[in-house]
């Protein structure tokens, strides 16, 4: 309710057109859509496991345009039923007509939610916007799709039950909403690791494409976050559903950005106490800037929560976006209990002491594996 004190400066065109619809509807609904809600994520216990194992055999089984359409309204159906909101949204895709936020037609790359008409629309074809989308099939990009969906949702359930973590009082930005939405998204692909429908592969690997996609220009209007931003804000909706220690498959998590799982040893690896694992980690790598990202605002740019028309029509596409890279890398760490050191495969590093590993995964390993010294 607080929130519900700021002003309409700045909210852009459909921002303005929310806070009129607001201030007409009522104390129930003023007071609602804005709140900084704190709510922890939902326990759906009408939604069962085999429901989200479901999904994903539908995305194995989905074939062409078609099938992707009934995929998407499968999880469009799923997530209104997991978040529990009162309203559902229409779900639109390329082609399709909108009723707001200055869009008539809905084309590519138009991925946004907006509020004044409750519409999702999912117009991407993901083979034009992501390089990494190469040498992909279309099930593998399917999961990219149910990302980019499920943080659209992300900014219905911000509007109607608050933005949890990132609510923030009075500071309605752009980054805080994105960051908020990023949030919602770890919490739905963490609730799929738990159900065993998505594995940790395809996790980092729908995470990495969802980082590619992003938008890292701090001096932008409409920036949504570093990919270090956007990695916590998922990893914190994400540790809310698994937590370190726990195995998914015969994968491990060892930390909120780490997961491994043994290898088998070789010959040599019992004379010096070598342990070796296949790791994912996720990694900043700043050393490389992209000058023009043509999807900066991809997630969310056309949101029209905060935008201006054009905002709204997609024109993240004439916007150049600086980009440094965060993204999960699998690689092999090698253990050496007796010496207490470790290595990562194909880094700048020689082997170092456990203690330095920054990302603590080296320690936890230890801890679990090596035998205690007398």
């Amino acid at each position: 309710m607080v929130a519900m004190h700021v002003g309409k400066r700045g909210l852009g065109a459909c921002g303005a057109a929310i806070w009129a619809v607001l201030q007409l509807s009522g104390p129930l609904v003023r007071a609602e859509p804005w709140a900084p809600g704190q709510e922890p994520p939902p326990e759906p216990s009408i939604i069962k496991p085999s429901e989200a194992k479901a999904l994903e055999t539908l995305r194995l089984e989905a074939q062409g345009p078609e099938g992707r359409k009934r995929y998407l309204r499968a999880a469009h159906d799923l997530l209104h039923r997991y978040w529990g909101t009162k309203a559902k949204p229409e779900l639109l895709f390329a082609g399709d007509q909108a009723a707001g936020c200055g869009v008539k037609t809905v084309v590519h790359p138009m991925a946004f939610y907006c509020p004044p008409s409750n519409q999702i629309a999912m117009a991407l074809e993901l083979r034009k916007s992501v390089r990494s989308a190469k040498g992909l099939s279309e099930q593998d990009l399917l999961l990219l799709d149910l990302a980019v969906l499920a943080h659209e949702w992300g900014h219905h359930v911000n509007r109607e039950k608050g933005r949890g973590p990132y609510g923030g009082g009075m500071g309605l930005t752009v980054k805080q909403e994105e960051l908020a939405a990023d949030w919602r998204t770890g919490v739905v692909l963490g609730w799929l690791l738990n159900t065993e429908a998505l594995t940790v592969e395809r996790f980092t690997q729908t995470a990495n494409l969802m980082f590619e996609m992003g938008d890292y220009e701090r001096i932008s209007q409409q920036h949504h976050g570093y990919p270090k931003d956007r990695f916590q804000a998922l990893t914190k909706g994400l540790s809310s559903q698994i937590s370190p220690g726990q195995t998914l498959g015969d994968w491990r998590v060892d930390t909120t950005e780490t997961f491994s799982r043994v290898l088998p040893p070789e010959p040599d690896d019992a004379v010096v106490g070598a342990r070796r694992y296949e790791v994912q980690r996720f990694e900043i790598e700043r050393g490389q800037q992209i000058a023009t990202n043509l999807l900066g605002g991809l997630l969310g740019a056309a949101s029209c929560i905060w935008g201006s028309q054009d905002q709204c029509l997609g024109m993240a596409l004439q916007q150049g976006k600086g980009r440094a890279e965060g993204r999960y890398t699998q690689r092999q760490l090698t253990l050496w209990c007796q010496s207490g050191s470790f290595d990562v495969s194909a880094d700048d590093f020689a082997p170092q002491p456990i203690k330095r590993d920054g990302k603590g995964q080296a320690a936890v390993l230890a801890a679990r594996d090596c035998p205690a010294q007398e």
